[in-house]
């Protein structure tokens, strides 16, 4: 059931060193790719790198027109302004998941994944992470207490979360 709230995001390794020093702290998009508060998102580091070793649990997700997502949260975006427009060059919208808190995990390589979980595609945008697959016991730490505090904050009901024991 843990997997349920797991997914893995490809991402630029220099955006996923921002995202888990802290610079990044909202992961932009040109449409929603179902990132949920409270789920755990493994930063998948596209090649040449091709690992993960870091992630963050999402806050909530907006969408604001370009110009004014620019405006109020350019600060926190980890990109620079020339970058952003160029991305969002032709978008009306932008979304922006803020990111709850971040963290850095033991390495896990494309080899290593494969081999752990049978299956595993590298994600173009986001994947749902698999029941069968491997679950490393600090993601699900980091899920956990992460979602506990979410629901002391009232912010996320405790329905969602019955998994955690």
């Amino acid at each position: 059931m843990q997997a349920k709230y797991i997914k893995a995001l490809s991402i630029k390794r220099i955006y996923a060193a921002r995202i888990t020093t802290g610079i990044k702290t909202i992961e932009l998009r040109k449409r929603p790719i179902g990132m949920e508060l409270g789920d755990l998102i493994l930063l998948y580091e596209t090649a040449p790198d091709s690992v993960i070793r870091g992630g963050f649990v999402a806050d909530k997700t907006i969408s604001l027109p370009v110009n004014t997502m620019w405006e109020r949260y350019h600060s926190v975006m980890g990109v620079e302004k020339e970058f952003y427009d160029s991305y969002f060059g032709n978008c009306e919208f932008a979304y922006g998941t803020l990111i709850y808190r971040y963290f850095t995990f033991p390495e896990l390589p494309l080899t290593e994944i494969y081999k752990l979980c049978s299956g595993f595609t590298p994600p173009q945008a986001t994947i749902n992470w698999r029941e069968d697959w491997y679950i490393n016991t600090e993601w699900i730490n980091a899920l956990t207490n992460c979602r506990n505090e979410l629901m002391q904050e009232g912010r996320l009901s405790k329905q969602l979360n019955l998994f955690i024991c």
